[in-house]
């Protein structure tokens, strides 16, 4: 099923309309840039006469046909209907309680969840710990966390009814994705101890100031040495991974460093046992082909849709820079490739805890 991309406003309309008129298009996924051309108040008024169900968010950055774009709108169409709901990060009645009040009608055995929550928001957590109580393992999950370089809530998830901020869309298919989850870190450290954390930033490691800890196990490893001035240089290939009861590794993002404080872009538990880890280009490069396997392996060829949709760690692409070219060909392998390059990838696998990841690629595939 073909999917639209526009630069032009006028252009965005005629292809929403293409799929309003279109039977065999029962729902629709958008992602848009942080583009002057496709403001709230021009978009706003268009997605509430759309009549079908349409989610999604805005990025810095798009995936379009296997390329990056940084300006434009992405629409695809789904071959199947999704129920959706926003869900307001401010609102006192609970999560829970809209849930059931959302989807305990018709519930399905199994199926597809699909989330785009704003990206720098505390409440995000509870949100999604609240979808994973609701919906349990017998579905499978994929979203994102939007927002762009600003890293300021904003307007950034997009549902018929507008365009909103410190909120989330959630959007409940039948249909069990197949999805694949890898990431390319490996460990430079044994298992330690987060003995000292408040929300996104761990304040000691240990029972030691943090960032005495992971500047003297850093340097070790890299032969490079801190100043006040190369932190986010030096950490962008030494996230840490934190360590889960199911064996997978979580990894989160260091960004800031603050009086021996060291700032995360997601949250992470008090008491959590993780390992710094480490990457370069081969083994992301590496993660991001099995990304790919993982998801086609456990696809049922029968009704090929074309394409692979994908969400990407925006700290990834910075990364990697002028190879992340080569990352997208590794994660489409022959097929073409739909998505967006985000802050925070959220999925599960199987029986796995719903999480939110960093610099991971998420790869899923529908029929």
């Amino acid at each position: 099923m073909e999917a639209f991309y526009s630069v032009y406003f006028d252009e965005f309309v005629e292809n929403l309309k293409q799929i309003e008129n279109n039977i065999m298009m029962k729902s629709a996924l958008i992602l848009m840039t942080d583009d002057e051309r496709f403001t709230p108040k021009l978009v706003e008024p268009i997605l509430q006469t759309f009549s079908k169900t349409i989610i999604g968010g805005v990025f810095s950055e798009i995936i379009v046909r296997t390329q990056i774009k940084s300006k434009g709108v992405l629409l695809i169409p789904l071959a199947f209907d999704l129920k959706s709901q926003v869900f307001n990060f401010d609102d006192e009645v609970g999560y829970q309680s809209e849930l059931e009040r959302t989807y305990s009608a018709d519930l399905p055995e199994s199926g597809s969840v699909i989330i785009f929550t704003d990206a720098f928001v505390n409440g995000k957590n509870q949100f999604i710990e609240s979808i994973y109580d609701f919906f349990g393992n017998e579905f499978n999950f994929i979203g994102a966390g939007c927002g762009t370089t600003s890293f300021k809530s904003s307007k950034n998830v997009v549902h018929n009814t507008g365009m909103h901020s410190n909120s989330a869309v959630v959007g409940l298919t039948n249909e069990c994705f197949s999805i694949g989850i890898a990431h390319g870190w490996t460990p430079i450290t044994p298992p330690m101890k987060a003995s000292e954390v408040e929300f996104n930033t761990i304040k000691s490691i240990n029972w030691e100031p943090a960032f005495d800890v992971y500047k003297r196990e850093v340097e070790e490893h890299s032969g490079l040495i801190f100043d006040q001035n190369n932190f986010t240089e030096i950490a962008k290939s030494y996230p840490i991974g934190l360590i889960k009861i199911d064996g997978e590794t979580v990894i989160r993002d260091p960004f800031m460093v603050t009086d021996q404080t060291i700032h995360f872009l997601d949250s992470i538990d008090n008491g959590q046992y993780f390992s710094i880890m480490h990457g370069n280009v081969a083994s992301l490069l590496a993660g991001a082909s099995e990304a790919n396997q993982k998801c086609m392996t456990t696809f049922d060829a029968g009704d090929d849709n074309g394409y692979l949709f994908c969400i990407d760690c925006s700290s990834r692409a910075k990364f990697l820079n002028g190879m992340f070219a080569e990352e997208l060909k590794e994660i489409s392998g022959n097929q073409t490739l739909y998505g967006a390059l985000t802050f925070g990838e959220i999925a599960n696998v199987g029986d796995s805890f719903l999480e939110i990841y960093n610099k991971t690629v998420i790869v899923a595939k529908w029929k």
